[in-house]
């Protein structure tokens, strides 16, 4: 008991207490920080009982004191200071050392799905904000900006014209040859066109076209709306009393949807013509190779394709317009959004073209 006795003593006479002043102001706080950041090791308690006014710097001064640990202590702190200090504080967290803990496999899980959710509740928004915005400028023709629609239409597609028609022709003539040397096992080249056709106009124009689009157009307009984040111009334009999503987001999102099919259409074409020249090669006339075609593709297969090319025109622009205005500071931060723009918006054609396929495969369509 004794002993116990001689502790409490002992702990009570190597504790300080600190009277703070009536005015805790920049000027008169400088030596108290020094105490704080000297008192880690000494148990201290600060005094707020004279404490009659205090600004930034002495609510600074009191946050540390009450979250540096158990050494320190804040007593007598008057209701009217208590009140300011709870309100310039409430946004603000403890000090903690989990910032630098490692995840678990779980918790990065977790971690990851939150990020996931998040996200996607984010675009969720944008997307039904980017429709009403839509709808808005088709019943309001008048203020479709219909200059800005061409020059970005012209950007995104008057220079993707020779890309697309590359790949489209290459695209043909490879599928010729890979199904052409099994057909010519059964003695059904001639079949091979039906293939081609079906493909080129239902699916593969379609879906590459709108990644060649998502790798050069998608990335243009997060990058764009980024550095105009960055820079405040989006600030800007809403401080003059415009909307970035009727001004900048709109413009882009009809170019690409007329665009994205018209490119489309490009590739289907030199995708077809690919596969003619390679049906050559197993002696198939360009004759038969027309007939063929005309016989195995419709309508339905046109238009089906382009549907999915204005989705997809869409839903890129859409993805790259929500990450330019979604950039966080700086330049590196303009490279992240530029990067995830382009792999959302792959993913999400992708899973847009497996959707298609399957609702048409069930509706016999």
């Amino acid at each position: 008991m004794t002993n116990g006795l001689s502790k409490t003593k002992a702990m009570e006479q190597t504790s300080n207490e600190v009277l703070l002043p009536a005015d805790l102001t920049a000027q008169n706080t400088v030596k108290y920080w020094k105490q704080v950041i000297s008192s880690n090791s000494t148990a201290t308690v600060f005094n707020a009982s004279n404490v009659k006014t205090c600004d930034e710097s002495g609510i600074a001064l009191l946050f540390q004191i009450r979250n540096s640990g158990k050494n320190l202590k804040l007593v007598n702190l008057s209701e009217d200071i208590e009140q300011v200090y709870s309100t310039m504080t409430k946004n603000l967290t403890e000090p903690s050392d989990n910032g630098n803990r490692k995840l678990g496999f779980v918790e990065s899980c977790g971690q990851w799905l939150l990020d996931t959710l998040k996200s996607t509740r984010s675009s969720l928004s944008f997307f039904g904000e980017s429709l009403c915005a839509v709808s808005y400028m088709i019943f309001h023709p008048h203020k479709i900006r219909f200059k800005e629609i061409y020059d970005v239409g012209d950007d995104t597609g008057s220079n993707a014209v020779a890309i697309v028609c590359l790949i489209g022709f290459l695209m043909g003539v490879i599928i010729a040859f890979e199904t052409a040397l099994v057909a010519k096992i059964f003695g059904a080249v001639i079949f091979v066109v039906n293939g081609i056709g079906i493909a080129v106009t239902r699916e593969l124009g379609p879906l590459m076209t709108a990644i060649l689009f998502a790798g050069r157009s998608g990335s243009s307009f997060a990058a764009q709306l980024g550095t105009q984040k960055v820079n405040e111009e989006l600030n800007a334009l809403t401080t003059f009393g415009l909307k970035p999503m009727y001004f900048l987001v709109v413009p882009r999102l009809l170019a690409s949807s007329i665009v994205v099919p018209l490119l489309s259409i490009f590739a289907s074409l030199m995708g077809i013509l690919g596969g003619a020249l390679v049906m050559g090669l197993y002696d198939i006339t360009p004759t038969q190779f027309y007939m063929q075609l005309i016989q195995s593709v419709d309508l339905g297969d046109i238009f089906f394709g382009l549907g999915k090319a204005v989705i997809f025109g869409y839903v890129i622009a859409m993805i790259g317009c929500e990450c330019g205005m979604n950039t966080g500071a700086g330049a590196a931060a303009v490279g992240i959004s530029t990067t995830k723009a382009v792999v959302r918006s792959i993913v999400w054609i992708v899973v847009i073209d497996g959707v298609a396929a399957l609702l048409s495969n069930r509706l016999g369509f």
